[in-house]
């Protein structure tokens, strides 16, 4: 749907379904393993079907809107982030034993919501998905909101903040530039704890 919506000019309402889509990532997990979904399917691997799902609405239907609303320098710089995102779900170690994401965990969908908003020049854009593309190939650890317990208590409410705040930004056709210049509070402390975690978290070995 959000596809559908992005392809026919929709911009706005593929980023809402987007952004509904990260709330049900976030909590269908916790959900599931509350209720013990795979004594009941057995057969059924929701992690597979979890991977099938965030290459769509974390990578595919990002990038497609980053190509087809002229959001990158030329078109061709889509090629950058698909790539990425290729080699990110082609690790078998893109998620660590002790819950983390190892590289750059392919959010394209919230470079491209910023690129959306911001209108950067085209240096600047292209520095948008070179960066995390580059930080995708290097594997430091970053924090993975819905299994960790480190730092919890903090990145819960500080996410549940932000995702309100997009949903309330992306229902106005344009949103105040402070407010969307104060919504990177969270992706600037995402990556900094991510960091901070890495340095300072022992790192466990593969089983």
């Amino acid at each position: 749907m959000a596809l559908l919506l992005a392809a026919s000019g929709d911009v706005r309402g593929a980023f809402g379904l987007l952004v509904v889509t990260m709330i049900i990532d976030g909590t269908d997990g916790i959900l599931a393993r509350r209720v013990n979904v795979w004594e009941v399917l057995p057969r059924f691997d929701g992690a597979s079907l979890d991977n099938a799902i965030d290459l769509l609405t974390y990578g595919y239907i990002p990038i497609f809107i980053m190509a087809n609303e002229r959001l990158l320098p030329h078109p061709f710089w889509a090629l950058v982030p698909a790539a990425a995102l290729l080699y990110a779900y082609g690790q078998v170690d893109m998620k660590t034993p002790d819950s983390f994401f190892l590289g750059f965990p392919s959010y394209w969908n919230i470079v491209a919501l910023y690129m959306f908003w911001l209108e950067p020049a085209a240096p600047i854009a292209a520095a948008m998905v070179v960066v995390p593309a580059i930080l995708t190939f290097i594997p430091t650890r970053y924090l993975y909101p819905s299994k960790n317990q480190i730092l919890w208590r903090v990145t819960w409410p500080l996410v549940a903040v932000w995702l309100t705040l997009l949903l309330v930004m992306l229902g106005q056709p344009q949103p105040n530039p402070t407010l969307v210049l104060f919504s990177l509070y969270f992706p600037i402390y995402y990556v900094a704890a991510s960091f901070w975690v890495d340095y300072r978290a022992p790192r466990h070995p593969a089983s």
